[in-house]
């Protein structure tokens, strides 16, 4: 590594005392499971916890990491969850983007159409009813009906009693309307048919790779207010996020293991006993586990499938992982001035007309791909503009599947290499094209990431980068729960990115603590800390 360039993230070490019994064993030190054993420690006292974490840093996806001599990040956006960080007193400066939340282009053969879609739900509303006056009223109703179901979503309990369900129907009366419509469904019900209309609308739901006729309209819907109402990213790199969440777990008293792989959870009498790290034969003793990771290895292979019911394996083996990615990093030389590209935004979209987002979904759940000339779907973004680094960019493709990646990178290096820079080639005609002119001439240093590796940093199977995917047949009440059948063994998987993420800690962290943390909210409730014994 370029001694010049100190990644937050290479700063943290294990501090792993080997004792053989915990309160709370966390696998995985992505933001899930530092969100998870931080909210632990600050609600209970003199608990012992471990996280446990297979590669030498925090943060999972959400970090950044250096080649020759360029810093990359693998986060963009930074939702508004400042309340959360205001609890957890984690100080990070971050930079608001307060006009525009994204330059959106669509591309329709030779003609581009293009969008600056501002930051701010009335900003959004107004802006599509002077783009689009004819549908104005309809925009407005739209968005009104938007706000009002993200609110509704508040007032929601996790892991509902049948009281909380009984009184949702009163509640939140909009949220029970909708559980098992689509987006598209959602757009269809205001009557936006035109069809650009639904272009820039269906660019929330197509960011985590599924189509708007499949994803759940609650969670699109939160995730396109959650995102653009108030919406950051750290001045400084991405990994400075869960290197500080990891130093204030182990300034409270938390253990992290760097470097070591969970292999087993061991269930004895249907209750965690502890787990099992791979090369080292001694049982790491567990009152509470915590798994983070996907849940198609923590459920079927580290504790198996004889163990669970088997209704829960079904469930299992239906749930679909969200896409995975080809995500292209370049470092550029100092000729070419970023500043003036018109780049600063969390995101720069381009993608084929409408049906794109259905055609390359179709293609994933095929065990393949759809991108080509005619279809594709891309994002640039440009963290240097913010973090006064050497000039980088990032672009981003979904949904990519499996199909032969891994295999490809065991077995012939050479030709996976080869198949990974065509996809990269055409990636970067696609930024040169329509963002950055001359960008090849400019390119110093190139990083590509493929499902393969993906699933190498992560462990999941498919290079899931999403989780579980945001399909309206697997969301609210549908979705795998947080509460496995095994005793004491707990799984967060409320929603994808970093707010869901964060949220799915909240979740889950509350139900272990009978809801003395969060009072079973869905979404979290800024109160007075209140300190239990756990019991």
């Amino acid at each position: 590594m370029n001694n010049s360039i100190q990644l937050k993230r290479d700063t943290l070490k294990s501090n792993y005392s080997c004792a053989g019994h915990y309160d709370l064993v966390i696998i995985g030190a992505g933001l899930s499971g530092l969100a998870c054993g931080l909210m632990w420690l600050k609600n209970i006292s003199g608990m012992k916890t471990l996280i446990i974490e297979k590669n030498s840093y925090p943060g999972g996806y959400s970090t950044a990491y250096e080649k020759g001599g360029y810093v990359f990040e693998t986060t963009q956006l930074f939702p508004d969850i400042i309340d959360i960080l205001n609890f957890l007193k984690i100080d990070l400066p971050l930079k608001q983007y307060e006009k525009n939340f994204m330059r959106r282009l669509v591309v329709d053969g030779d003609h581009v159409e293009e969008y600056r879609i501002p930051a701010g739900a009335e900003n959004f509303t107004a802006y599509l009813a002077e783009k689009f006056p004819g549908d104005a009223e309809k925009i407005k109703a739209l968005m009104a009906y938007s706000v009002d179901l993200f609110k509704q979503v508040r007032k929601l309990k996790a892991n509902a009693t049948l009281i909380d369900n009984l009184g949702t129907v009163f509640k939140a009366p909009k949220v029970i309307a909708n559980l098992n419509q689509t987006y598209s469904g959602l757009l269809d019900k205001f009557g936006i048919t035109n069809k650009k209309l639904r272009e820039v609308m269906e660019t929330f739901t197509s960011f985590s790779g599924v189509p708007s006729d499949h994803a759940s309209a609650i969670l699109a819907t939160g995730a396109m207010l959650s995102s653009m109402t108030r919406c950051y990213r750290p001045y400084g790199f991405f990994d400075e996020y869960p290197a500080k969440l990891a130093q204030k777990f182990q300034s409270l008293g938390g253990e992290i293991l760097f470097n070591a792989e969970v292999e087993k959870i061991e269930i004895r009498n249907g209750a965690v006993a502890g787990v099992v790290i791979k090369g080292v034969n001694t049982l790491v003793q567990a009152e509470k586990i915590i798994t983070t990771i996907d849940p198609m290895v923590a459920m079927r292979k580290m504790v198996g499938d004889e163990l669970l019911p088997e209704k829960y394996v079904k469930q299992l083996e239906k749930t679909i992982m969200s896409p995975s990615s080809v995500n292209v990093a370049l470092g550029l030389d100092d000729k070419i001035d970023m500043t003036k590209l018109d780049l600063d935004y969390p995101y720069n979209v381009v993608s084929t007309g409408l049906g794109t987002a259905e055609k390359l979904f179709k293609a994933f759940l095929a065990g393949n791909h759809g991108f080509s000339k005619e279809c594709f779907h891309a994002a640039v973004i440009c963290p240097s503009l913010t973090t006064g680094a050497k000039n980088t960019i990032t672009i981003r493709s979904t949904p990519w599947a499996m199909n032969g990646w891994k295999e490809l990178r065991e077995k012939d290096y050479e030709k996976y290499r080869i198949e990974k820079e065509k996809w990269a080639d055409f990636l970067i005609d696609i930024a040169e094209k329509y963002f950055i002119p001359d960008l090849k001439k400019h390119i110093v240093v190139k990083d590509i990431a493929t499902p393969a590796t993906y699933a190498r940093y992560s462990g999941s199977p498919t290079g899931s980068i999403y989780d579980i995917a945001s399909l309206v047949t697997q969301f609210g009440p549908k979705r795998i729960p947080m509460k496995t059948p095994i005793q004491n063994l707990y799984q967060p998987k409320f929603a994808h990115g970093l707010y869901g993420t964060m949220m799915g800690a909240v979740q889950v962290v509350d139900l272990m603590l009978k809801r003395k943390f969060n009072n079973g909210n869905s979404l979290f409730v800024p109160k007075p800390q209140v300190k239990t014994n756990g019991n």
